[in-house]
Formats: structure tokens, sequence, C-alpha cells
């Protein structure tokens, strides 16, 4: 499933947008897992999941992530821009991310259900 922007402004995507890679700098970040799979990363700030990918382009998953000590240490869903709300969307994007070769720490994979009740530790 393809997540659609709710905010159809076609941004130029940002020139600071990067693959995911364990080589990330610790820090929080954004992130979108592009329609072929690959997850790319812009530092967190406010209103920067449209422009990851740019161009109004829909995602698999879009959500925000923290890297401490060079390891990944929160992952969740939480992204105005697209509204993901598929646990096991969640789950493989996590999966992709150790994959990469990203460490994640456990108990960090958090999902916000869209009813604003509290987040579920999912992994």
């Amino acid at each position: 499933m393809l997540y659609v922007s709710l905010d159809s402004t076609p941004y130029a995507r940002s020139q600071r947008t990067r693959l995911l890679t364990p080589s990330l700098r610790d820090g929080l970040y954004v992130y979108a897992r592009s329609p072929t799979g690959e997850i790319y990363v812009l530092p967190d700030g406010p209103h920067q999941h449209p422009r990851i990918l740019g161009t109004a382009t829909p995602v698999l998953y879009a959500g925000d992530m923290t890297i401490e000590n060079g390891m990944i240490v929160d992952v969740t869903n939480l992204s105005g821009t697209f509204q993901c709300q598929d646990r096991e969307a969640l789950i493989a994007v996590v999966d992709a991310m150790k994959e990469s070769g990203c460490l994640v720490a456990p108990g960090a994979v958090r999902f916000f259900p869209a009813d604003g009740s509290r987040p579920e530790i999912l992994a």
C-alpha cells in the first residue's frame, strides 16, 4: 500500500536527503520508505516528510527515528503528512533497517494509533 501525502505541494527533494546507512550520525531524523523500498532520511524539523522524496511522491511508509551511539533507539510511524497506520508495515521498515546493517535497540519500535491512544511497543 502506498501512502499519499496530505500536502500535495510538489516540494523539491531536499539536498540533505540521504539513504539510510549504519554510518548516519547520532540525531533525530524523519524517514520515508520509497515505492521501491529504499529508506531515505532527513534531519528532523518542521514539515520535512514531503521533502524527503519530493514532488509529492507517495511512500510505502514514513515516520521518525532517533539514533544514539550509532544505534536506532526509537522508530515510529509519526508523520502528519503521510499518517501511516499499518503496524506490519512499520515492522517491515525496521526489518529493512536491520538488513541495511543498522542496529535497532530492543523496545525501540513504537506505533502511535490514529485515535491518539497510548503508543504500542512493537519490537
